[in-house]
């Protein structure tokens, strides 16, 4: 394996770190960093001299031993050290994606984002990550539905509940992606890969039965990750209907 490669020859205590670390946990990337960005995130501790190799990235960081692991005999930071330092390479929609990633497959807890995060202060992308903490929802279930959700946020939406339980008169009537229960408004996401026909045939009916219990369902696909504030704007018109006002 590359990281392997790269570690070899390199100073001791070199750790993997950044978006290779982040490979390392599997965590969700922007496409264009999983696709083309190979080069290997090494760091070493301050005063030491860093890899300068093809295809390596050195880096000189402050690492306490508290924010490393080893993982499947690499050193690596731990899964909330490695959400921080992602900071600095991610927008603010994919930085909350991977912590709801790492919420929602218990990786760490909000608790432990934050104690790092605290400790980053003033290093890079700190900012983007402190404004980002309060928005993870370990519930949510994939990275489109995170995406989604930020941009109908920055649109102006107030924060929906992720992937509500819907009970009618104690009757379960469906999960839905993103709820507003109060004025009975969802957002389902269709991704870009999606079942069969089967599969869309129990979509519609599920879709049909919520309606017929008075829910309004948007269907939003992943082209609208690309304008969010089409989505929103229809979110925010149905939400109006039912009574919200943007100053509650």
């Amino acid at each position: 394996m590359a990281v392997d490669a790269a570690l070899v020859g390199c100073v001791p205590g070199s750790v993997v770190v950044g978006v290779t670390a982040a490979r390392l946990w599997d965590l969700p990337l922007p496409r264009r960093m999983s696709d083309s960005d190979t080069s290997i995130e090494l760091a070493v501790p301050p005063g030491d001299a860093h890899a300068r190799r093809h295809g390596v990235r050195g880096r000189r960081l402050d690492i306490p031993d508290t924010h490393l692991v080893v993982l499947e005999g690499r050193p690596v930071t731990t899964v909330a050290r490695t959400w921080v330092d992602c900071a600095a390479s991610l927008s603010l929609p994919h930085l909350v994606a991977m912590g709801d990633a790492v919420l929602h497959r218990e990786m760490a807890t909000s608790e432990e984002l934050w104690q790092v995060l605290r400790w980053a202060h003033r290093r890079r992308g700190v900012a983007t990550a402190r404004t980002a903490w309060p928005m993870l929802d370990g519930r949510s279930e994939s990275p489109g539905e995170s995406l989604l959700r930020v941009g109908l946020m920055g649109e102006g939406v107030p924060r929906p509940v992720c992937n509500l339980q819907v009970i009618e008169g104690g009757e379960w009537l469906a999960r839905v992606d993103m709820a507003w229960p109060e004025w009975r408004i969802a957002v389902e996401y269709d991704g870009v890969v999606h079942g069969g026909e089967d599969s869309r045939r129990k979509d519609a009916r599920r879709r049909n039965l919520l309606m017929e219990h008075g829910w309004v369902v948007i269907t939003a696909t992943a082209d609208d990750l690309r304008r969010p504030w089409v989505i929103a704007g229809q979110v925010r018109a149905a939400l109006t209907s039912r009574g919200w006002s943007p100053t509650r």
